[in-house]
């Protein structure tokens, strides 16, 4: 048997959470660049991909922005982004 990583995250599909993976450089919302690094997570997931969970799960924009809030200020406490780049990330949330 072969493992797969479809995405070519360095993880394989049977333990990745985000099988294929926005690998992009930066944090992108809507076409707005947010200058964001985009890391990758154990789990094989993005700070991207978590993004776009939040996205699929938004009933509207304003439930969108509150849920971006949320996790970039998760990722700030958990010291993934700064103070400044959770600032950016949500200036291309409210934009889009």
């Amino acid at each position: 048997m072969t493992m797969q990583d479809t995405d070519c995250d360095g993880y394989f599909d049977i333990d990745d959470e985000c099988a294929v993976s926005d690998l992009g450089a930066t944090v992108v919302i809507g076409g707005c660049d947010s200058g964001v690094p985009n890391s990758l997570f154990a789990t094989g997931c993005s700070i991207s991909d978590l993004l776009a969970e939040q996205a699929a799960l938004a009933a509207n924009h304003g439930s969108f922005v509150r849920g971006v809030a949320h996790l970039s200020n998760d990722l700030t406490e958990a010291g993934v982004i700064s103070g400044a780049q959770h600032g950016a990330i949500q200036a291309c949330a409210a934009g889009n």
